[in-house]
Protein backbone atom coordinates (compact mmCIF):
# COMPACT_ATOMS: atom_id res chain seq x y z
CA UNK A 1 0.00 0.00 0.00
CA UNK A 2 1.23 3.64 -0.81
CA UNK A 3 1.99 5.74 2.09
CA UNK A 4 -0.77 8.19 3.14
CA UNK A 5 1.93 11.23 2.83
CA UNK A 6 2.44 10.46 -0.77
CA UNK A 7 -1.75 9.58 -1.49
CA UNK A 8 -2.61 12.84 -0.19
CA UNK A 9 0.61 14.64 -1.65
CA UNK A 10 -0.23 12.91 -5.24
CA UNK A 11 -4.10 14.20 -4.65
CA UNK A 12 -3.17 17.57 -3.57
CA UNK A 13 -0.77 17.67 -6.57
CA UNK A 14 -3.74 16.48 -9.38
CA UNK A 15 -6.22 19.04 -7.68
CA UNK A 16 -3.40 21.98 -7.82
CA UNK A 17 -2.88 20.95 -11.82
CA UNK A 18 -6.84 20.54 -11.92
CA UNK A 19 -7.29 24.15 -10.53
CA UNK A 20 -4.88 25.96 -12.77
CA UNK A 21 -5.63 24.37 -15.71
CA UNK A 22 -9.63 25.34 -15.06
CA UNK A 23 -8.43 28.88 -14.04
CA UNK A 24 -6.20 29.22 -16.92
CA UNK A 25 -8.91 28.21 -19.26
CA UNK A 26 -11.41 30.82 -17.61
CA UNK A 27 -9.01 33.61 -17.31
CA UNK A 28 -8.03 33.39 -21.34
CA UNK A 29 -12.07 32.66 -22.11
CA UNK A 30 -12.56 35.93 -19.89
CA UNK A 31 -10.15 37.93 -21.60
CA UNK A 32 -11.08 36.78 -25.07
CA UNK A 33 -14.95 37.53 -24.51
CA UNK A 34 -13.76 40.89 -22.97
CA UNK A 35 -11.54 42.08 -25.93
CA UNK A 36 -14.51 41.05 -28.10
CA UNK A 37 -16.85 43.11 -26.66
CA UNK A 38 -14.18 46.02 -27.08
CA UNK A 39 -14.01 45.57 -30.57
CA UNK A 40 -17.80 44.79 -30.74
CA UNK A 41 -18.77 48.82 -29.11
CA UNK A 42 -16.13 49.84 -31.21
CA UNK A 43 -18.07 48.46 -34.57
CA UNK A 44 -21.47 49.60 -33.04
CA UNK A 45 -20.50 52.78 -32.60
CA UNK A 46 -18.91 53.25 -36.33
CA UNK A 47 -21.93 51.75 -37.33
CA UNK A 48 -24.23 54.52 -35.80
CA UNK A 49 -21.55 57.01 -37.73
CA UNK A 50 -21.88 55.28 -40.80
CA UNK A 51 -25.59 55.34 -40.58
CA UNK A 52 -25.87 59.36 -39.47
CA UNK A 53 -23.63 59.67 -42.58
CA UNK A 54 -26.15 58.12 -45.45
CA UNK A 55 -28.03 59.84 -47.69
CA UNK A 56 -30.29 60.21 -50.72
CA UNK A 57 -29.32 61.82 -53.79
CA UNK A 58 -31.06 61.94 -57.37
CA UNK A 59 -32.94 58.37 -58.34
CA UNK A 60 -33.40 57.70 -55.02
CA UNK A 61 -30.55 55.81 -54.35
CA UNK A 62 -28.29 55.86 -51.41
CA UNK A 63 -24.72 58.02 -50.76
CA UNK A 64 -22.15 57.67 -47.89
CA UNK A 65 -20.39 60.92 -47.21
CA UNK A 66 -16.91 59.50 -46.71
CA UNK A 67 -15.14 62.39 -44.84
CA UNK A 68 -17.64 61.36 -41.78
CA UNK A 69 -16.34 58.43 -41.39
CA UNK A 70 -13.17 56.73 -39.63
CA UNK A 71 -10.06 57.10 -42.28
CA UNK A 72 -9.23 53.27 -41.13
CA UNK A 73 -11.87 52.45 -43.83
CA UNK A 74 -10.42 54.14 -46.47
CA UNK A 75 -6.75 51.88 -46.60
CA UNK A 76 -6.95 49.22 -48.75
CA UNK A 77 -6.87 45.88 -46.72
CA UNK A 78 -6.66 47.47 -43.55
CA UNK A 79 -8.32 45.16 -41.62
CA UNK A 80 -11.20 47.33 -40.88
CA UNK A 81 -14.31 47.23 -43.72
CA UNK A 82 -18.20 47.85 -43.57
CA UNK A 83 -20.66 47.32 -46.32
CA UNK A 84 -24.11 49.23 -46.46
CA UNK A 85 -27.04 46.79 -47.58
CA UNK A 86 -30.51 47.92 -49.08
CA UNK A 87 -32.58 45.80 -51.33
CA UNK A 88 -31.49 47.99 -54.44
CA UNK A 89 -28.09 48.65 -53.41
CA UNK A 90 -24.42 47.36 -52.07
CA UNK A 91 -22.10 50.06 -50.57
CA UNK A 92 -18.40 48.59 -49.49
CA UNK A 93 -16.10 50.56 -47.93
CA UNK A 94 -12.62 50.87 -49.69
CA UNK A 95 -10.61 49.31 -47.65
CA UNK A 96 -12.62 45.79 -49.26
CA UNK A 97 -11.07 47.04 -53.11
CA UNK A 98 -13.03 44.60 -55.22
CA UNK A 99 -14.11 42.33 -52.93
CA UNK A 100 -17.65 41.88 -50.83
CA UNK A 101 -19.19 39.47 -48.31
CA UNK A 102 -22.31 37.17 -49.04
CA UNK A 103 -24.35 39.23 -46.25
CA UNK A 104 -27.82 38.92 -45.94
CA UNK A 105 -29.95 41.72 -44.76
CA UNK A 106 -31.74 41.96 -41.24
CA UNK A 107 -34.85 43.51 -39.76
CA UNK A 108 -34.74 47.25 -37.91
CA UNK A 109 -33.92 46.20 -34.69
CA UNK A 110 -31.40 43.03 -34.76
CA UNK A 111 -28.07 42.60 -34.75
CA UNK A 112 -25.90 39.08 -35.82
CA UNK A 113 -22.26 38.27 -34.90
CA UNK A 114 -20.01 36.46 -37.56
CA UNK A 115 -16.56 35.21 -37.92
CA UNK A 116 -15.32 35.07 -41.46
CA UNK A 117 -11.96 34.93 -42.96
CA UNK A 118 -10.55 38.52 -44.86
CA UNK A 119 -9.42 39.47 -47.52
CA UNK A 120 -5.59 38.61 -46.48
CA UNK A 121 -6.78 36.14 -44.85
CA UNK A 122 -7.45 37.75 -41.54
CA UNK A 123 -9.69 36.25 -39.02
CA UNK A 124 -12.25 38.75 -38.67
CA UNK A 125 -14.96 39.42 -36.23
CA UNK A 126 -18.50 40.94 -38.28
CA UNK A 127 -21.27 42.65 -36.45
CA UNK A 128 -24.83 42.83 -38.58
CA UNK A 129 -26.74 45.89 -37.76
CA UNK A 130 -30.78 45.87 -38.63
CA UNK A 131 -31.71 49.88 -39.16
CA UNK A 132 -34.66 51.83 -40.84
CA UNK A 133 -33.79 55.18 -42.26
CA UNK A 134 -34.90 56.78 -44.89
CA UNK A 135 -37.94 54.79 -45.63
CA UNK A 136 -36.34 51.60 -46.20
CA UNK A 137 -34.38 49.09 -44.17
CA UNK A 138 -30.57 49.78 -43.94
CA UNK A 139 -28.23 46.76 -42.96
CA UNK A 140 -25.15 48.04 -42.00
CA UNK A 141 -21.96 44.97 -41.82
CA UNK A 142 -18.74 45.84 -40.19
CA UNK A 143 -15.75 43.84 -39.86
CA UNK A 144 -12.40 44.05 -37.70
CA UNK A 145 -9.14 41.77 -38.11
CA UNK A 146 -8.97 40.23 -34.79
CA UNK A 147 -5.14 39.49 -35.42
CA UNK A 148 -3.57 42.28 -33.07
CA UNK A 149 -6.26 41.70 -30.40
CA UNK A 150 -5.27 37.35 -30.85
CA UNK A 151 -1.52 38.69 -30.75
CA UNK A 152 -2.36 40.56 -26.80
CA UNK A 153 -4.38 37.82 -25.88
CA UNK A 154 -1.52 35.22 -27.00
CA UNK A 155 0.99 37.28 -24.69
CA UNK A 156 -0.90 37.60 -22.00
CA UNK A 157 -1.60 33.97 -22.45
CA UNK A 158 2.01 33.02 -22.71
CA UNK A 159 2.76 35.34 -19.01
CA UNK A 160 -0.20 33.78 -17.07
CA UNK A 161 1.28 30.53 -18.15
CA UNK A 162 4.74 31.75 -17.24
CA UNK A 163 3.67 32.85 -14.04
CA UNK A 164 0.87 30.10 -13.31
CA UNK A 165 3.44 27.32 -14.11
CA UNK A 166 5.98 29.47 -11.09
CA UNK A 167 3.34 29.53 -8.25
CA UNK A 168 2.06 25.76 -9.17
CA UNK A 169 5.68 25.06 -8.62
CA UNK A 170 5.74 27.02 -5.75
CA UNK A 171 2.66 25.71 -4.19
CA UNK A 172 3.99 22.27 -4.39
CA UNK A 173 6.97 22.88 -2.50
CA UNK A 174 4.92 24.69 -0.16
CA UNK A 175 2.76 21.45 -0.32
CA UNK A 176 5.89 19.11 0.44
CA UNK A 177 6.87 21.06 3.16
CA UNK A 178 3.49 21.24 5.01
CA UNK A 179 2.76 17.54 4.60
CA UNK A 180 6.42 16.63 6.01
CA UNK A 181 5.44 18.62 9.04
CA UNK A 182 2.22 17.35 9.38
CA UNK A 183 3.57 13.87 9.13
CA UNK A 184 6.98 14.42 11.08
CA UNK A 185 4.76 12.84 14.68
CA UNK A 186 3.82 9.79 12.12
CA UNK A 187 7.40 9.62 10.88
CA UNK A 188 8.29 9.64 14.82
CA UNK A 189 6.02 7.51 16.15
CA UNK A 190 7.52 5.18 13.19
CA UNK A 191 11.03 5.51 14.91
CA UNK A 192 9.76 4.85 18.25
CA UNK A 193 8.48 1.90 16.72
CA UNK A 194 11.56 0.35 15.27
CA UNK A 195 13.57 1.45 18.94
CA UNK A 196 10.95 -0.43 20.19
CA UNK A 197 12.11 -3.56 17.93
CA UNK A 198 15.45 -3.24 18.76
CA UNK A 199 14.86 -3.00 22.31
CA UNK A 200 15.89 0.93 22.58
CA UNK A 201 12.17 1.75 24.69
CA UNK A 202 9.56 -0.32 26.11
CA UNK A 203 6.84 2.76 25.14
CA UNK A 204 5.49 4.62 22.65
CA UNK A 205 5.43 8.65 23.28
CA UNK A 206 1.86 9.94 23.64
CA UNK A 207 2.86 13.85 22.63
CA UNK A 208 1.05 12.63 19.09
CA UNK A 209 -1.77 14.10 17.30
CA UNK A 210 -5.29 14.23 18.17
CA UNK A 211 -6.12 11.72 15.07
CA UNK A 212 -3.51 9.28 16.11
CA UNK A 213 -3.84 9.48 19.92
CA UNK A 214 -6.27 7.11 20.58
CA UNK A 215 -4.27 4.17 18.72
CA UNK A 216 -1.38 5.14 20.24
CA UNK A 217 -2.59 4.80 23.75
CA UNK A 218 -4.15 1.55 23.22
CA UNK A 219 -0.84 0.58 21.81
CA UNK A 220 0.93 1.42 24.71
CA UNK A 221 -1.77 -0.30 27.11
CA UNK A 222 -1.45 -3.32 25.16
CA UNK A 223 2.42 -3.53 25.57
CA UNK A 224 2.01 -3.09 29.33
CA UNK A 225 -0.77 -5.86 29.44
CA UNK A 226 1.61 -7.86 27.12
CA UNK A 227 4.40 -7.27 29.74
CA UNK A 228 2.77 -7.41 33.19
CA UNK A 229 1.33 -10.89 31.93
CA UNK A 230 4.48 -12.27 30.85
CA UNK A 231 6.06 -10.94 34.60
CA UNK A 232 2.90 -12.74 36.55
CA UNK A 233 3.27 -15.81 34.18
CA UNK A 234 7.17 -16.18 35.13
CA UNK A 235 6.47 -15.12 38.96
CA UNK A 236 3.50 -17.61 38.38
CA UNK A 237 5.52 -20.30 37.30
CA UNK A 238 8.26 -19.16 40.20
CA UNK A 239 5.67 -19.06 43.00
CA UNK A 240 4.11 -22.22 41.99
CA UNK A 241 7.25 -24.21 41.99
CA UNK A 242 8.11 -22.83 45.72
CA UNK A 243 5.10 -23.92 47.14
CA UNK A 244 4.79 -27.34 45.77
CA UNK A 245 8.41 -27.59 47.18
CA UNK A 246 6.99 -28.60 51.13
CA UNK A 247 4.45 -30.98 49.95
CA UNK A 248 7.03 -32.60 47.78
CA UNK A 249 9.64 -33.16 50.38
CA UNK A 250 6.84 -34.23 53.26
CA UNK A 251 5.78 -37.35 50.60
CA UNK A 252 9.49 -38.03 49.92
CA UNK A 253 9.69 -38.34 53.74
CA UNK A 254 6.85 -40.45 53.42
CA UNK A 255 8.50 -43.11 51.01
CA UNK A 256 11.54 -43.14 53.32
CA UNK A 257 8.94 -43.89 56.46
CA UNK A 258 9.07 -47.68 57.91
CA UNK A 259 5.43 -48.20 57.10
CA UNK A 260 6.33 -47.34 53.04
CA UNK A 261 8.85 -49.62 53.18
CA UNK A 262 5.93 -52.66 53.91
CA UNK A 263 4.62 -51.82 50.53
CA UNK A 264 7.89 -51.95 48.03
CA UNK A 265 5.80 -51.35 45.08
CA UNK A 266 3.97 -48.49 46.31
CA UNK A 267 7.17 -46.80 47.80
CA UNK A 268 8.65 -47.14 44.06
CA UNK A 269 6.08 -45.61 42.54
CA UNK A 270 6.00 -43.17 45.25
CA UNK A 271 9.70 -42.48 44.86
CA UNK A 272 9.64 -42.43 40.95
CA UNK A 273 6.54 -39.58 40.97
CA UNK A 274 8.24 -37.42 43.28
CA UNK A 275 11.44 -37.95 41.94
CA UNK A 276 10.01 -36.70 38.38
CA UNK A 277 8.04 -33.73 40.13
CA UNK A 278 11.54 -32.61 41.87
CA UNK A 279 12.94 -32.37 38.29
CA UNK A 280 9.91 -30.71 36.98
CA UNK A 281 10.15 -27.95 39.61
CA UNK A 282 13.62 -27.50 39.22
CA UNK A 283 13.63 -26.75 35.45
CA UNK A 284 10.64 -24.27 36.33
CA UNK A 285 13.06 -22.52 38.71
CA UNK A 286 16.07 -22.17 36.05
CA UNK A 287 13.85 -21.17 33.36
CA UNK A 288 12.52 -18.04 35.61
CA UNK A 289 15.91 -17.48 37.48
CA UNK A 290 17.51 -17.65 33.44
CA UNK A 291 14.72 -15.29 32.19
CA UNK A 292 15.02 -12.70 34.50
CA UNK A 293 12.98 -9.42 34.47
CA UNK A 294 13.73 -7.93 31.01
CA UNK A 295 10.26 -6.50 29.43
CA UNK A 296 8.77 -8.03 26.83
CA UNK A 297 9.21 -5.71 24.02
CA UNK A 298 13.47 -6.42 24.21
CA UNK A 299 15.12 -7.97 21.44
CA UNK A 300 18.50 -10.00 22.24
CA UNK A 301 21.41 -8.04 22.97
CA UNK A 302 24.11 -10.81 23.00
CA UNK A 303 26.82 -9.18 24.63
CA UNK A 304 24.84 -8.06 27.51
CA UNK A 305 22.34 -11.39 27.57
CA UNK A 306 25.20 -14.38 27.20
CA UNK A 307 27.36 -13.08 29.95
CA UNK A 308 24.19 -12.71 32.53
CA UNK A 309 23.30 -15.97 31.36
CA UNK A 310 26.39 -18.09 31.61
CA UNK A 311 27.04 -16.45 35.48
CA UNK A 312 23.67 -17.58 36.66
CA UNK A 313 24.27 -20.81 35.11
CA UNK A 314 27.99 -21.33 36.85
CA UNK A 315 26.35 -20.47 40.09
CA UNK A 316 23.77 -23.10 39.96
CA UNK A 317 26.84 -25.50 38.65
CA UNK A 318 29.40 -24.25 41.27
CA UNK A 319 30.02 -27.63 42.57
CA UNK A 320 31.62 -28.58 39.28
CA UNK A 321 33.58 -25.29 39.10
CA UNK A 322 33.15 -24.89 35.10
CA UNK A 323 34.99 -23.06 32.33
CA UNK A 324 32.28 -21.17 30.52
CA UNK A 325 34.16 -19.43 27.16
CA UNK A 326 32.20 -17.49 25.36
CA UNK A 327 33.20 -15.04 21.90
CA UNK A 328 30.72 -13.25 19.52
CA UNK A 329 31.58 -10.37 17.62
CA UNK A 330 30.79 -6.96 18.02
CA UNK A 331 26.97 -6.74 16.53
CA UNK A 332 24.07 -5.19 16.60
CA UNK A 333 20.71 -6.26 18.81
CA UNK A 334 19.54 -9.26 16.81
CA UNK A 335 15.76 -8.79 16.06
CA UNK A 336 14.71 -11.58 17.55
CA UNK A 337 12.73 -12.02 20.81
CA UNK A 338 14.26 -11.76 23.77
CA UNK A 339 12.72 -14.60 25.95
CA UNK A 340 12.38 -17.06 23.36
CA UNK A 341 16.64 -16.69 23.06
CA UNK A 342 16.96 -17.09 26.65
CA UNK A 343 15.14 -19.86 26.66
CA UNK A 344 16.64 -21.46 23.41
CA UNK A 345 20.17 -20.55 24.58
CA UNK A 346 19.33 -21.31 28.18
CA UNK A 347 18.24 -25.06 27.57
CA UNK A 348 21.28 -25.83 25.31
CA UNK A 349 23.81 -24.41 28.07
CA UNK A 350 22.08 -25.92 30.84
CA UNK A 351 22.23 -29.04 28.96
CA UNK A 352 25.79 -28.71 28.18
CA UNK A 353 26.52 -27.77 31.88
CA UNK A 354 24.59 -31.26 32.83
CA UNK A 355 27.63 -33.33 31.00
CA UNK A 356 30.17 -31.63 31.28
CA UNK A 357 33.42 -32.24 33.02
CA UNK A 358 34.98 -29.19 33.24
CA UNK A 359 34.52 -26.83 30.18
CA UNK A 360 31.69 -25.22 27.90
CA UNK A 361 32.17 -23.28 24.74
CA UNK A 362 29.60 -20.57 23.80
CA UNK A 363 30.46 -18.89 20.28
CA UNK A 364 27.94 -16.71 17.71
CA UNK A 365 29.32 -16.27 14.36
CA UNK A 366 27.43 -13.62 12.78
CA UNK A 367 27.20 -12.54 8.80
CA UNK A 368 24.19 -13.33 6.50
CA UNK A 369 23.67 -16.12 9.20
CA UNK A 370 23.36 -16.07 12.93
CA UNK A 371 25.40 -19.53 13.76
CA UNK A 372 24.90 -20.55 17.52
CA UNK A 373 27.70 -23.42 18.81
CA UNK A 374 27.66 -25.10 22.14
CA UNK A 375 29.78 -27.38 22.93
CA UNK A 376 31.18 -29.20 25.96
CA UNK A 377 33.53 -31.65 26.98
CA UNK A 378 31.19 -34.48 28.41
CA UNK A 379 30.90 -38.12 27.32
CA UNK A 380 28.75 -36.98 24.49
CA UNK A 381 26.33 -39.31 22.66
CA UNK A 382 26.64 -41.82 19.74
CA UNK A 383 24.73 -41.29 16.50
CA UNK A 384 21.54 -43.65 17.12
CA UNK A 385 20.91 -41.42 20.43
CA UNK A 386 21.12 -38.32 18.17
CA UNK A 387 17.47 -38.75 16.90
CA UNK A 388 16.01 -39.84 20.21
CA UNK A 389 17.19 -36.63 21.87
CA UNK A 390 15.08 -34.39 19.91
CA UNK A 391 12.06 -36.23 20.19
CA UNK A 392 10.00 -34.57 23.39
CA UNK A 393 10.43 -36.26 27.20
CA UNK A 394 13.49 -38.05 25.89
CA UNK A 395 16.17 -38.41 28.45
CA UNK A 396 19.49 -40.79 27.42
CA UNK A 397 20.50 -40.90 31.27
CA UNK A 398 17.53 -40.65 33.89
CA UNK A 399 20.07 -39.48 36.74
CA UNK A 400 20.78 -36.39 35.32
CA UNK A 401 17.74 -34.61 34.81
CA UNK A 402 16.12 -32.80 31.66
CA UNK A 403 18.69 -33.35 28.70
CA UNK A 404 15.93 -34.77 26.12
CA UNK A 405 13.66 -32.34 27.40
CA UNK A 406 16.14 -29.37 27.10
CA UNK A 407 16.63 -29.72 23.82
CA UNK A 408 13.20 -30.95 22.20
CA UNK A 409 12.11 -27.52 23.30
CA UNK A 410 15.47 -25.64 21.33
CA UNK A 411 14.32 -27.70 18.25
CA UNK A 412 10.94 -25.95 18.90
CA UNK A 413 11.83 -22.70 19.34
CA UNK A 414 14.30 -22.74 16.56
CA UNK A 415 11.92 -24.50 13.97
CA UNK A 416 9.45 -21.39 15.38
CA UNK A 417 12.16 -18.87 13.80
CA UNK A 418 12.67 -21.01 10.63
CA UNK A 419 16.05 -21.83 11.78
CA UNK A 420 17.49 -25.32 12.13
CA UNK A 421 19.44 -27.31 14.51
CA UNK A 422 22.16 -29.50 13.88
CA UNK A 423 23.52 -31.98 16.57
CA UNK A 424 27.14 -33.92 16.27
CA UNK A 425 30.23 -34.82 18.44
CA UNK A 426 32.26 -32.32 19.33
CA UNK A 427 36.08 -32.10 17.40
CA UNK A 428 37.37 -29.63 19.75
CA UNK A 429 35.90 -30.64 22.84
CA UNK A 430 35.03 -34.20 22.17
CA UNK A 431 32.05 -34.12 23.88
CA UNK A 432 28.49 -32.69 22.62
CA UNK A 433 27.91 -30.20 19.84
CA UNK A 434 24.73 -28.66 19.28
CA UNK A 435 24.41 -25.43 16.43
CA UNK A 436 21.68 -23.25 15.56
CA UNK A 437 21.41 -21.96 12.67
CA UNK A 438 18.94 -18.66 11.75
CA UNK A 439 18.96 -16.42 8.63
CA UNK A 440 18.92 -12.95 9.39
CA UNK A 441 16.66 -11.73 6.63
CA UNK A 442 13.81 -14.20 8.31
CA UNK A 443 14.55 -12.29 11.60
CA UNK A 444 14.14 -8.70 10.07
Amino acid sequence: MKSLQLRLGMGLFISLIIAFITLWWLVSSSIRYLAEESVVDHLEHDAMSILAALSIVAGNNLTLDINRIEPIYLEPFSGDYYQVITPEQVIHSRSLMDQHYDIQGLPAGQTKKLYVTGPMQQPLVVMVFGYSKLDRNITIALAEDLSPTLARIALFQHRYTLISVVLLLLLIVVQVIILRIGFYPLLRIQKQIKALEHGERTQLDTNVPQEVAALVGEFNWLLSVMEQRLQRSRNTLGDLAHALKTPLTVLQQLSREEASKLQPEFCATLQTQTRDMQRTMDRVLKRARLAGAGPATLKFDIKREIPALIHVLQNIYRNKNLSITFSAPETETLLIDREDMLELIGNLLDNACQWAKSRVIVTFNINREIHLSIEDDGPGVSEDDMTRLTQRGTRLDESINGHGLGLSIARVIVEQHGGQLNMERSDKLGGFLVEVLFDKSKLQ
